[in-house]
């Protein structure tokens, strides 16, 4: 599938984020090779100066839906940075 977005043109993030403040508004910087699935993906600069990577389906008003069909990976278990999200994740309830 073809880009939709050129170098330069900002766009609006909605979701796709482990850190929902990353949500906003974001430079387009570079075009980088599509997913197996064919999605677009693009290298991003937000206002916050840190570089993203993200998948058209992750932009606001986007010609491309999210592709749903796409299931998480499974946790693996022992690992010290997903134990210390679980533990994350408990405490804000």
């Amino acid at each position: 599938m073809a880009h939709h977005y050129d170098v330069g043109d900002q766009v609006s993030l909605a979701f796709g984020f482990h850190d929902q403040n990353a949500v906003g508004l974001y430079k387009i910087t570079r075009r980088l090779p599509s997913l197996v699935d064919g999605e677009p993906q693009y290298r991003v600069r937000g206002l916050d100066d840190r570089e993203r990577v993200i998948g058209e389906a992750q932009i606001n008003g986007s010609p491309r839906p999210p592709n749903t069909d796409r299931s998480a990976r499974p946790r693996r278990q022992g690992n010290p940075i997903t134990e210390m999200f679980n533990r994350l994740g408990i405490e804000k309830k």
